[in-house]
């Protein structure tokens, strides 16, 4: 079956934290027991990395409806892909 070639989350349409940290737990078949806050998902992306390149689209959207959302998000992947650099995202608006 092989891995896919690119991971896209989709952040366009999201407009609440929750459905934020749902769609990241969907997107990157983390456990149930995660926390959907962003210490559980910088300590889940490292547990349970992409196994292949993550496109984010839909940045700007997010940015526009949850600002503090959209800049913890870069961080945690820009903190990620320094301790991880094969594991890039490509940011999309």
């Amino acid at each position: 079956m092989g891995n896919p070639t690119e991971i896209l989350l989709d952040v366009s349409s999201i407009v609440s934290r929750e459905a934020l940290h749902d769609l990241l737990a969907f997107t990157f078949k983390f456990p149930d027991y995660y926390g959907k806050n962003w210490d559980a998902f910088e300590e889940c992306i490292r547990d349970y990395p992409p196994n292949a390149p993550v496109q984010i689209k839909g940045v700007q959207m997010l940015e526009n409806a949850l600002p503090r959302e959209a800049a913890l998000l870069r961080q945690c992947f820009q903190t990620f892909e320094a301790e991880m650099p094969s594991k890039r995202a490509v940011y999309v608006s």
